[in-house]
């Protein structure tokens, strides 16, 4: 389980289709951890826990955590889901507010929603409650003191990143295990558009290597980047990296095998970077 990993971890974000379909049969011989996003950026999609379900069901090779956002939804609603989802075999939720932006109702407290179903494990099989926060030691703080399990934090596209990132969280002897966010940067463009939904900003130096590097060769060194900041992530003391922000097609294509391609080296950058947008 995520709030007791028996080594280092590595997990990919995943979007259930809007339309029921089979396609979580593709994820065989493929990815062992998956984080199931819950309608992101208001996009209605097929309920996160039923798919899930599925998975447990058709791909038990694959262990999947649901993404129980509390946006939009209320206590009762989000604990019908999660005891539907307990009798399918699923057991890990990560709870998150939900979309920042762009700028939607937020019904329900994240903070609740946890205290909530920690005193709901007394009463069902077992499973484990994670929370999402940003890269500062306060507010880290507060959610584990609210019963958090596990926790995610970034997303991160710059290795230099990596270590600020890790001073802000200060993470304490017997604290719940961290899970750093990584986004490849393949573009200029791709990442200014996630730095303005939230994800930590990289640095001058990185941003104007990317500039200068062409297009035919930006995915590629979009990956090295990324198996570098998970290099780092393990490094300073993370429990696993969570690769996110990928269409469902890459995931089980050209990012499982990047990820695990040995000739797609690493590629760290020692250069510093300036004070995080996050």
């Amino acid at each position: 389980m995520l709030s007791t990993p028996r080594g280092w971890v590595e997990m990919v974000e995943i979007n259930p289709p809007r339309l029921p379909s089979m396609t979580h049969l593709d994820l065989r011989d493929s990815w062992r951890e998956v984080l199931i996003t819950d309608n992101p950026f208001k996009q209605v999609r097929v309920s996160p826990y039923a798919f899930a379900a599925r998975i447990t069901h058709d791909v038990p090779d694959v262990r999947p955590t649901v993404v129980c956002s509390t946006r939009d939804r209320n206590i009762l609603a989000i604990e019908s889901e999660v005891r539907g989802a307990l009798v399918n075999g699923v057991d890990s939720f990560l709870v998150v507010q939900g979309d920042m932006l762009p700028e939607v109702e937020h019904w329900s407290n994240s903070y609740e929603i946890v205290e909530h179903l920690r005193a709901l494990q007394e009463k069902t099989p077992p499973f484990e409650v994670g929370m999402s926060t940003r890269s500062r030691s306060w507010m880290l703080r507060r959610r584990v003191q609210v019963g958090a399990q596990f926790l995610t934090t970034g997303p991160v596209m710059d290795p230099a990143a990596v270590a600020p990132c890790a001073e802000r969280l200060a993470l304490r002897a017997g604290d719940p295990p961290v899970y750093l966010e990584v986004t490849p940067p393949f573009s200029p463009e791709w990442v200014q558009r996630l730095e303005r939904v939230g994800a930590i900003g990289i640095g001058d130096a990185l941003r104007s290597r990317l500039e200068r590097t062409a297009d035919s060769e930006r995915r590629r060194l979009g990956w090295q980047l990324a198996k570098a900041v998970a290099v780092r992530a393990r490094q300073y003391g993370f429990a696993g990296v969570v690769l996110m922000g990928l269409r469902f097609e890459t995931v089980i294509g050209e990012a499982f095998d990047a990820w695990h391609d040995d000739e797609v080296e690493p590629l760290d950058v020692e250069l510093p970077i300036e004070p995080a947008t996050r």
